[in-house]
């Protein structure tokens, strides 16, 4: 069972994992009607060796304009699934992600690269930012201390084709329908191609147990950097771009320690984000 398998990560990996399995993938998903808050939905799935749980409302819009909406909907659906297959030698793969500890990187409570010791900070509890990363969070917790066997995967900033609701598309759709060469903030982040997330789930998901581990691409870029790769694909070098302040609770850096994931995948060819770029943008 892939639990959001029309997202965006879900819907790459479900296509990956039917063109490689020799049996069906069942995708439960929103877009079709079938609501994980339901219990008794639920409780009515059938039995299964792996359930992958990547069915979330993300997107930080949606964690300022619509918090609550953000939090039950992704908090719920972990408590019903745990409660559904808690008794069963289902394997169960939680998607998590590297915004549960911005406070402890930001205070400096940890280095960067951060890996999965990583003490869980939240500044400014009420800040309406934690509506996805506290289910997140909290949602690491109950899978480990709910299911037998389980694996939990820190996902950083995966981008590609068909994303929406994320930096990279949100910017191209500014500077090609309102002409706003604008970011809000110049942090760091660490962009993983969504190929390259794939295919280091797929040499995880089968062979690693009980583990937290992180998934992304080591390499870190300003913010402003990647902006203008964007320009530059859609020619429009001649532009300047504008840099406002970062919205509050934005961390200032964001990269992952990927030691852990290399000693069970070995060494791994991520793709040059310029290249990931052109792929996502269709240039």
């Amino acid at each position: 069972i892939l639990t959001g398998h029309k997202g965006f990560i879900g819907s790459h990996l479900y296509k990956f994992l039917n063109n490689k399995l020799n049996t069906d993938v069942l995708g439960i998903d929103l877009k079709d009607g079938n609501d994980l808050c339901d219990a008794n939905l639920t409780s009515s799935l059938p039995d299964c060796d792996i359930c992958i749980h990547f069915a979330a409302t993300n997107g930080t819009k949606l964690f300022y304009s619509s918090p609550t909406n953000v939090s039950r909907n992704n908090t719920l659906p972990t408590f019903n699934l745990i409660e559904r297959y808690k008794n069963s030698k289902t394997k169960f793969i939680f998607a998590s992600t590297c915004e549960i500890f911005n406070g402890a990187t930001d205070k400096g409570l940890h280095s960067i690269p951060t890996d999965e010791t990583v003490p869980i900070v939240f500044e400014d509890i009420i800040n309406p930012r934690w509506s996805y990363s506290l289910p997140k969070a909290l949602g690491e917790n109950l899978v480990a201390n709910g299911m037998n066997n389980w694996l939990v995967i820190r996902f950083f900033n995966i981008y590609g084709p068909g994303q929406i609701d994320h930096f990279i598309s949100e910017f191209e759709e500014r500077i090609l329908n309102e002409n706003n060469y604008s970011i809000n903030g110049n942090d760091t982040r660490s962009f993983c191609y969504i190929d390259d997330a794939v295919n280091i789930l797929d040499r995880i998901i089968f062979n690693l147990d009980n583990e937290i581990i992180n998934i992304g691409n080591p390499i870190e870029y300003q913010i402003a950097d990647v902006a203008k790769m964007i320009m530059e694909i859609h020619g429009l070098k001649n532009y300047e771009l504008k840099i406002n302040a970062s919205p509050k609770g934005s961390a200032t850096r964001r990269s992952p320690d990927v030691s852990k994931l290399r000693k069970f995948i070995g060494d791994f060819a991520y793709t040059p984000l310029i290249d990931g770029l052109k792929q996502t943008l269709k240039i």
